[in-house]
């Protein structure tokens, strides 16, 4: 959002708002979709020095969870508050900024609930709602960790560790 500040009068608090596509502002992650715009609602208030652009970004997202893939949705609910040094300016483009704000606000992991046991390794099913057919030590002979199971295996039958 620009803020020309021949707009605005000193001591005047002035109700703003905006909305954004959420690709436009390159905010979406593999993890962490929208689902609608990004509304913006808010007030702006020019000082004799300073400018203050408070208010809420909200949207509709989806979480998607990094353990069982599940998408969540959700409500984003972002408040904001920026300050803006006036001297010598007569626009302040407040977009680099709101789009910081809501990129902060996506989780570096984010699991769909604490207990979620995930996908199996072995044939992809959602652990959450069914079991498989695959066995546990099949699991873990076609994973990556099967070599560190046998070094593990050796080592204890040879009496070191």
């Amino acid at each position: 959002m620009q803020i020309r500040l021949a707009d605005y009068k000193e001591g005047v608090l002035t109700k703003v708002s905006g909305e954004y596509e959420p690709k436009s502002l390159d905010v979406e992650f593999i993890d962490f979709v929208y689902s609608q715009n990004i509304a913006l609602r808010g007030t702006v208030e020019k000082g004799a020095d300073t400018l203050t652009f408070r208010g809420q970004l909200t949207s509709e997202i989806q979480n998607i969870c990094g353990r069982c893939l599940k998408p969540v949705p959700r409500s984003l609910d972002c408040p904001f508050e920026f300050f803006y040094a006036l001297k010598g300016k007569e626009v302040i483009e407040t977009l680099d900024d709101l789009r910081e704000t809501l990129i902060l606000e996506h989780p570096i992991s984010f699991v769909c609930q604490e207990s979620c046991r995930g996908l199996c390794p072995q044939c992809g099913i959602n652990l959450n709602e069914s079991r498989c057919a695959c066995t546990s030590s099949s699991k873990l002979s076609g994973s990556a960790f099967s070599r560190l199971k046998g070094i593990w295996a050796h080592k204890k039958g040879s009496g070191h560790g």
